[in-house]
């Protein structure tokens, strides 16, 4: 919250807001807008601007036309800036609405509110549903590292796990050439190849002299973002850039599937995180991260621990993608409905149509 004095709030002209308000964003976070629900006392910023329904307009069809894509076509129209685009008030002013009776206007919100209700069901559903499949690995994961301290045998990683460390140098980068790694691919549990950026490869021999990273040697961020932990999940010949340690495990001891999935745990970036240093960004220096103790049991339980965390993770995210085509499915089933509003296509016919597009995705 925050809040002006009682006297300068006097001064204010038509900045004072009133229930029913519709308050609508022109710069900053361009389009978004929000209802005053309630009578309260208060005034906007300069960011905003009121939009208040005259009599001719329902205040429900206004708020429909705001959540539409025809009005985010005119935005589109009307905006100024790219990095941050913003809208003057003398242009909203210029924004166009087709405007029917006032009674056809009230049945329009009518269907509307009554569709959205059933949509916006099926929507808090597939993100409860979302939110599970998210778990379903995490929960795993967490649970065996937890139970594994208590179990297993601990060591520090530096005792099995030799550290390659480019920290500090940074490669001139060219056009093309060898892929170079930098902290912006890894990711937590995968290794993305955006952003592309390469190193000439007549260097590769005089840069990579603190150690040759192998396929499936894990991956970590120290710093901006610290502990995530992937793969390397190819055999070509890549150039490490900063802010990243590779880890090499003696694998007759530590398998690396079981290292990455180990380093992604919660028990274990809690230790990581704990030892974590800095205030704007929060960093690890190696010395410290070679002492944490992480948990070894037998080569052939980790090969078992890494496998069941494997097919839950892809379990995991087959059902993400399932729940999240359906969340845009859904989204979409709403625009199409606000399309028909305000295209005068708001019939019977349609209503039936959308009812059952959303049962089929219930």
């Amino acid at each position: 919250m925050n809040f002006i004095p009682e006297e300068h709030f006097q001064r204010i002209g038509n900045g004072k807001i009133e229930i029913g308000d519709l308050l609508f964003c022109l710069r900053g976070s361009l389009g978004k807008f929000g209802v005053v629900e309630r009578d309260t006392k208060g005034a906007i910023a300069s960011s905003l601007v009121i939009i208040r329904p005259a009599e001719q307009i329902n205040s429900g069809y206004l708020t429909a036309y705001f959540r539409s894509n025809v009005c985010s076509s005119m935005i589109d129209r009307y905006s100024n800036g790219a990095a941050q685009p913003n809208l003057s008030a003398k242009c909203l002013k210029s924004f166009e609405i087709s405007l029917p009776p006032l009674p056809e206007q009230k049945r329009i919100v009518a269907i509307l509110n009554g569709a959205f209700a059933g949509i916006d069901t099926a929507i808090a559903n597939t993100e409860k549903n979302l939110a599970n499949a998210r778990e379903l690995f995490e929960s795993y994961l967490n649970s065996v590292f937890s139970d594994a301290v208590m179990q297993w045998e601990e060591f520090p990683i530096e005792k099995h796990i030799k550290f390659i460390d480019y920290r500090g140098k940074t490669p001139k980068k060219t056009s093309s050439g060898l892929r170079l790694i930098t902290a912006k691919n890894v990711r937590m549990g995968y290794l993305q190849r955006e952003p592309e950026e390469f190193v000439d490869p007549e260097t590769y021999d005089t840069w990579m002299t603190r150690g040759i990273p192998k396929k499936w040697d894990v991956l970590f961020t120290t710093e901006a973002p610290l502990g995530f932990a992937c793969q390397l999940d190819t055999d070509e010949k890549v150039v490490f850039a900063q802010r990243i340690i590779t880890m090499q495990p003696d694998r007759d001891i530590i398998h690396p599937d079981y290292l990455m999935f180990a380093l992604r745990s919660s028990p274990i970036q809690s230790r990581i995180h704990e030892k974590a240093t800095g205030a704007t960004a929060t960093g690890i220096k190696a010395s410290l991260l070679k002492k944490i103790a992480i948990p070894v049991p037998e080569i052939i339980q980790q090969k078992v621990i890494a496998e069941n965390a494997g097919s839950l993770e892809q379990e995991s995210k087959r059902l993400e993608g399932i729940y999240e085509e359906k969340l845009t499915a859904l989204a979409e089933l709403k625009q199409s409905l606000l399309q028909k509003a305000f295209s005068g296509e708001l019939t019977a016919d349609a209503v039936e149509e959308v009812d059952t597009i959303e049962a089929a995705l219930a």
